[in-house]
This record gives structure tokens, C-alpha cells and sequence, in this order.
């Protein structure tokens, strides 16, 4: 079996028709219909049923589109990550800058010097965003909060408690430890629900567990945005100790605590890590502990 018919064909499966998948391919109808002839010949199986203008599979067609979308996947990142050890290559990393950032700034500072041909792309985005990214292969690596998705294969770097974030000019900056029984009547500002699942879940037990009916000033896509709002005097905010804040915004601590945030590397479970990616994800260890 040739992956480059196996290729063609998939190509054909996907459109329906030869002669469609021809154009996409810029090849000529007969060309493409003698490498999938011959694909079949090879495979010893009837693949196709074919119609006047279009194409039907059959049970072994569907069988070897099943099964052969995945051998391709595992022959490119293959591919992927034979060139990463042998020229380099980039490492995608998408993050979330409150929890990751500072990781990534020291983990990249001990790669690059073990691996100077390597680059490493950084993605800021959102926990959603970061999912879909690495499901499609957009990236190859995210760090933000650990969640319960099978499909993402993790390694803990640390836990973060949450911290009450308030504008100077609110009557709890003069504080250092804020009662969470306080916070019943506040104004809340939250990362979103979509694009923060596991934040917003976290931070709505928490209300519950304490019997806070915290009022929701505003939803944000991201820490930039939140922390706008929070110069702005809007409202208050849990995030994890360390965020980056401006000027006019304190960090308090709470009591009692929230459970911690569990900030992880995460990459797709179904993809063993090359040992370039790998040693990054070490360093990323590394930076965790230091």
C-alpha cells in the first residue's frame, strides 16, 4: 500500500467524485483514476462503487477511510517530528498568560540554549481555544488549567491559588487577607464560561460551598479585558496569585481558600511526544521548581 495513493484516495472519499478530487489534486481525471485503480489493486479490495458523475463507498471503502485517515495522521507526525530532531523545527505552544506565562519565560531560556535550531511559536489563547488547537494540530503543546479531557494526555507543573483582585479604590485595598463571606453582594468580574470552563466552574463551586450571592458584573475573554474592567472600578475579580495586574489593582489573599487552579502541559493523548517536545516539557518541569 502507497500512503501517496492512499492520499488520493481519501482525497476522492472526501468529495465524492474523481473528477473533483482531481482539480483539488491538479491532476488529470484518467491519472487519478488509474492510481485509484491501482490502490485497489493493491489493497485486493473494491473500494468505490462508481455512478456517471460521482462515487459511492463501499463497506470496504468506508473501512479503509476509517482506518486510513488515521494512518495518515500517524505517518505526518512522523514526519513532524523527524524533522523537528533533524533540522529543528518549531514547537507550538499555546498558553494562558496568567498562569503560564512566567513558566514559559524560564523553561524557553534553558531550551534554546540546549536546542538553538528549535523555535518555539507561542499562542496566547483561551482554555477553549487551546483545545481546539491542539485537537486540530494547530499547536503541539498547551499550558494552562488541567482538565478532565481524556483526549489530552497531561503532566502537572504546579497549583495556583485564587486571589481576590480589587481596584485601589475599593474598601478591601486596605486589606491583606479578605473573609470570603465578605464578597456576598459584590461585584464579580469572571473570565468567561465558554472560553474558561474549568475557571468559571471553580469559581461558582466556590460561591456555592460559602453561600455567596456574588452579582455578576461581566464575563471576559481574557486577562486583558478583565483587568481593564478592573481599573476601571467595575467590580472584583478571582484570579490566580501571581496574575499579571496593573498598577491600580491589589492581589489579596482569601480566607479560607479556594481550591487550587492545576496548572498543566497538556498534548494530544493519541500522539507520543518526540524527544524534542519532550525535553521541553522537562524544562517546563524544571521551571515549576525552581
Amino acid at each position: 500500500m502507497q500512503i501517496r495513493q492512499l492520499r488520493y484516495f481519501l482525497k476522492v472519499a472526501e468529495v465524492g467524485s474523481i473528477t473533483a478530487a482531481a482539480k483539488e489534486l491538479r491532476m488529470t481525471q484518467p491519472a487519478l483514476s488509474r492510481q485509484i485503480r491501482a490502490f485497489e489493486d493493491d489493497c485486493g479490495w473494491a473500494l468505490l462503487d462508481r455512478g456517471a458523475k460521482s462515487v459511492r463507498l463501499t463497506r470496504a471503502g468506508q473501512v479503509v477511510v476509517k482506518e486510513g485517515e488515521k494512518m495518515v495522521r500517524v505517518v505526518d507526525n512522523g514526519l513532524v517530528r523527524m524533522q523537528r530532531e533533524i533540522d529543528g523545527g518549531v514547537i507550538r505552544v499555546g498558553y494562558a498568560p496568567s498562569l503560564g506565562g512566567h513558566l514559559l519565560k524560564n523553561a524557553m531560556g534553558c531550551f534554546v540554549q540546549r536546542h538553538p535550531s528549535v523555535r518555539i511559536d507561542l499562542v496566547d489563547s483561551t482554555s477553549e481555544e487551546m483545545r481546539k488547537k491542539l485537537a486540530s494540530g494547530e499547536i503541539d503543546l498547551m499550558v494552562g488549567a488541567m482538565s478532565d479531557d481524556s483526549e489530552i494526555g497531561w503532566t502537572v507543573l504546579l497549583k495556583k491559588h485564587l486571589c481576590l483582585a480589587v481596584p485601589k479604590q475599593h474598601p478591601f485595598s486596605k486589606k491583606r487577607v479578605v473573609e470570603v463571606s465578605k464578597l456576598d453582594g459584590e461585584r464579580i468580574l469572571l473570565l468567561s464560561r465558554h472560553e474558561y470552563p474549568e475557571y468559571y466552574k471553580g469559581v461558582s463551586q466556590f460561591f456555592r460551598d460559602h453561600a455567596i450571592n456574588a452579582k455578576v458584573a461581566g464575563e471576559f475573554d481574557g486577562i486583558e479585558s478583565l483587568r481593564v474592567a478592573l481599573e476601571a472600578g467595575i467590580g472584583i475579580a478571582l484570579v490566580a496569585e501571581g496574575a499579571s495586574v496593573a498598577e491600580g489593582v491589589k492581589l489579596l489573599k482569601l480566607k479560607p481558600q479556594a481550591n487550587p487552579v492545576v496548572v498543566a502541559v497538556g498534548w494530544r493523548s493519541d500522539r507520543a511526544l518526540d524527544q524534542v517536545t519532550e525535553a521541553f516539557v522537562e524544562d517546563l518541569k524544571y521551571a515549576s521548581e525552581v
